[in-house]
């Protein structure tokens, strides 16, 4: 089977996946997300949602939709600003598990009344307001691929006494080889990458029940020319096991958590192919000090040493602030020219995104 197929099953199986299990992100968790840090992350993302529900003329039925919600922390602190800033409007998660729901339903049990839930994406009603994915993307199957005396070929695996062996196959689907083909040339011999072809069916259906409002995505990744840089020889594929960083996706199947990077191009043409119009791209700190997490940090907490040192850890360029991107897209059904967010006041990099002359 390809990898891609290997790693959905070793994460989304429905009795023996890892996510299907319970796990998720946070102190207890293999590793750490932003909501996890301090709840003023998830109070300033919650301010330029607020924005946002402005520029759409502060509709009633506005709504967030969250995919891959984790815990739930991040509903939870979104919908606790909003609460204190005098607003009240819906909130949408899809989460395919049961384990993983019960959970956020136990977090979220003070906002039960203005939460719902979908199993499936398919399931989602066209909806207008702000669809939220925070390390989301990071998460879809990639394609392993590699370069092998000068031709491309796909890392397959198989199973043989009781060991996961890979093999090369030569056919590798069209789409993969279009991802990459301006940059073959530069790679070196053994050079091994990813692409995630999983992304574009679920951005077109969510593109399809977003009537009118935003996508705000938050992950770790890259533009596609950084991705695929000729120094990137060993992709970006990271797992974790029992807490600890392992470069091993076939230890433990089901047990550990496997990611990738997010090729942040391949987001803004999904949005480009699908009516959206790629707004702002930005690391998460300068978005995050963009829409004032310095004077929010005091709305949510006392301002302590503990509470500014999280602020730290969010915003500077050796934490999420500087491996984390936040990319926001919008379709309005007006001029663009007009809209101005405050997440990129200081910083807008979509120029980034512009798939050119590779080097």
């Amino acid at each position: 089977m390809p990898f891609a197929t290997y790693m959905e099953l070793c994460l989304y199986h429905p009795d023996y996946g890892y996510y299907a299990k319970g796990n998720l992100p946070g102190k207890l968790g293999d590793f750490i997300t932003a909501p996890c840090i301090h709840p003023v992350f998830g109070a300033t993302i919650a301010s330029q949602i607020l924005e946002m529900r402005e520029i759409l003329g502060g509709p009633k039925d506005f709504l967030i939709l969250e995919a891959g919600a984790g815990q739930g922390y991040l509903a939870l602190d979104i919908l606790s600003y909003i609460k204190k800033k005098g607003y009240s409007f819906k909130y949408a998660i899809v989460e395919p598990f049961p384990a993983i729901r019960a959970v956020q339903e136990e977090v979220l049990q003070d906002f039960l009344d203005d939460v719902c839930w979908y199993e499936t994406l398919k399931d989602v009603p066209p909806f207008q307001g702000v669809f939220l994915a925070n390390e989301l993307f990071d998460a879809f199957p990639v394609h392993l691929v590699e370069k092998r005396n000068s031709e491309l070929y796909e890392i397959w695996i198989e199973v043989k006494g009781g060991h996961i062996r890979e093999f090369y196959e030569r056919f590798c689907d069209p789409r993969i080889l279009r991802r990459v083909y301006k940059y073959f040339d530069y790679w070196c011999e053994g050079y091994r990458t990813e692409v995630c072809l999983a992304i574009e069916d679920f951005y077109s259906e969510i593109a399809k029940k977003l009537i009118k409002g935003f996508f705000l995505i938050i992950d770790y990744g890259y533009p596609r020319q950084d991705y695929y840089s000729p120094e990137r020889t060993c992709g970006t594929l990271v797992c974790y096991y029992k807490h600890r960083l392992v470069d091993n996706p076939y230890l433990a199947p089901g047990h550990t958590d496997i990611s990738c990077h997010v090729d942040f191009t391949l987001l803004k043409e999904l949005g480009d192919k699908n009516g959206l119009a790629t707004l702002g791209f930005t690391q998460q700190g300068s978005f995050l000090v963009s829409c004032g997490i310095d004077r929010i940090v005091y709305q949510v907490s006392e301002g302590k040493i503990r509470d500014i040192s999280a602020v730290k850890q969010l915003i500077l360029p050796q934490g999420l602030g500087g491996s984390h991107w936040v990319l926001v897209q919008g379709r309005l059904y007006s001029s663009l020219r007009e809209v101005s967010l405050k997440g990129f006041s200081l910083s807008n990099r979509v120029n980034l995104l512009v798939s050119g002359n590779p080097y």
